[in-house]
């Protein structure tokens, strides 16, 4: 089977049938995660997933994700040819985003990006940790980078009492800190 170029969908060298070409891109459009594809910092590609998350994100919070993410693209800059980076990124109002970036060339001329948004898992989270309601809005508010008194103020309870709910929250899901529930939640 020979092989040949695919520019429009990640740069790379795919199966020469059409037909290989076109799964391929079904099956890239129809994830549920948003992935899109930069070549020297110009969007090339984007699935419906991404093109979905845009449009909520300019509607909701007129914001532009392929700004956010060109911007993002630039701030790592060698990082971009080495190596896979994971980021967390908030946007103007606060909400968070996991940014995984996977360089396709080795110059890091192109790269797939896919972004999640964490509150869209926090229901799979708190069913396989068995949170309680509260033990979930706790873990929510640390992921948009609160601390224990802003968490009180914003549940309307105490700083104690916070803390003792991050306690239980660490104990179930097998963590001593924020980063490391912050990574396991990635």
């Amino acid at each position: 089977m020979g092989i040949i170029k695919c520019p429009g969908l990640f740069g790379r060298n795919v199966p020469a049938s059409a037909r290989s070409e076109r799964r391929f891109a079904a099956i890239v459009d129809s994830l549920t995660v948003a992935v899109l594809v930069f070549r020297q910092q110009q969007l090339v590609y984007s699935n419906a997933a991404a093109r979905a998350l845009a449009e909520r994100l300019r509607a909701k919070y007129r914001t532009e994700l392929t700004v956010v993410l060109r911007d993002h693209l630039v701030g790592l800059g060698e990082k971009l040819d080495r190596a896979r980076t994971i980021s967390l990124l908030t946007g103007g109002k606060g909400e968070p985003f996991y940014v995984h970036v996977i360089p396709i060339d080795p110059a890091g001329n192109e790269v797939a990006v896919s972004v999640r948004e964490l509150g869209t898992s926090m229901g799979a989270f708190r069913n396989r940790y068995r949170l309680s309601a509260r033990e979930a809005e706790v873990v929510e508010l640390v992921l948009l980078g609160y601390r224990n008194r802003d968490i009180a103020s914003t549940l309307g309870t105490s700083p104690a009492t916070i803390k003792k709910h991050l306690t239980h929250v660490f104990d179930k899901v097998g963590v001593d800190t924020r980063t490391q529930l912050i990574a396991r939640i990635a």
